[in-house]
């Protein structure tokens, strides 16, 4: 077995071209086990978790200097990680760039204003409300709103400012699907699956859930925030992830769902399995909220 080679410190700090690394390495050390290619002539220290960051950085090193991070790559440069290792690095070109699609990049072509730009750390970036119209546009708003929800908590950008991008570009693709992806955004959701769960529930035709909202006893005590709640019914919903099954946290999650019962409340818990199940579990939360009092 090869052992790894030792990583002179210039290629230990991010991605970086073959050309940058025969400077220092031979090509034989560079195809060996202390290397990890990341696309035709780009590659990073094969140590640490790979992250998008890496390849946004290794988008940078073959890109022209005025390409614009796009879509879930702006997002991650406003600070909203929500993008994989596996999601492309996504950029917008002018029309007349030659440059081209490869393993791990995603480009669009396209003339953005000057107001649709703004420099970030990661280099030029669409701007929050450029990346909001983009993101609203390209799905369905059950994968979209959970990233609007985030975009919006972390920048403060506006359903103005969103909708005076969409007024810029009146010939742009899928205008349609920018208004009711806004109707949907809610910045208090605090997690993907939440956010994911609250379009369902609204898309399923049930009353709008309130995200994070505080339960408190008849004399004003906090009792618990829980992630989406009916108030006027006296109904709580919270998602469910793996870290619920942590040594410690059943019996304190156990213990929580007690005080929101004495306190009155109905506490529903989906876990992934019944999320992947959505329809029966969406029926589920409407029985409850009927005998709740929910009309209709």
């Amino acid at each position: 077995m090869t052992r790894p080679a030792a990583v002179p410190v210039a290629l230990s700090r991010g991605p970086f071209t073959r050309a940058q690394a025969l400077e220092l390495i031979s090509p034989d050390v560079l195809r060996g086990p202390s290397y990890q290619r990341l696309s035709r002539g780009v590659h990073r220290r094969a140590a640490g978790e790979l992250t998008h960051l890496d390849r946004i950085l290794a988008a940078r090193l073959v890109l022209p200097s005025d390409a614009v991070l796009a879509g879930r790559s702006a997002l991650w440069a406003h600070g909203v990680e929500l993008a994989t290792a596996s999601t492309p690095a996504e950029v917008i070109l002018t029309p007349a760039s030659k440059a081209r699609n490869r393993s791990h990049l995603h480009i669009r072509r396209a003339t953005l204003g000057p107001r649709e730009i703004v420099m970030l750390g990661l280099g030029p970036t669409t701007t929050a409300a450029r990346t909001a119209f983009d993101l609203a546009r390209s799905g369905a708003p059950f994968d979209v709103v959970p990233l609007l929800d985030a975009l919006v908590r972390t920048t403060g950008v506006t359903r103005a400012q969103v909708l005076a991008v969409r007024d810029a570009h009146p010939g742009a693709r899928w205008l349609r699907r920018v208004h009711p992806a806004l109707d949907l955004v809610d910045p208090r959701a605090e997690s993907v699956r939440e956010s994911q769960l609250r379009v369902a529930c609204i898309g399923y035709g049930l009353p709008h859930p309130v995200p994070q909202h505080v339960i408190r006893t008849a004399d004003g005590g906090f009792v618990a925030r829980v992630d989406l709640a009916w108030p006027e019914l006296a109904v709580a919903l919270e998602y469910e992830g793996g870290y619920h099954d942590e040594r410690g946290q059943v019996a304190r999650d156990r213990a929580r769902a007690n005080a929101i019962r004495r306190a009155g409340w109905t506490l529903l818990a989906v876990d992934a399995a019944q999320f992947a199940r959505r329809d029966e579990t969406l029926a589920m939360i409407r029985s409850v909220l009927l005998t709740a009092g929910l009309s209709g």
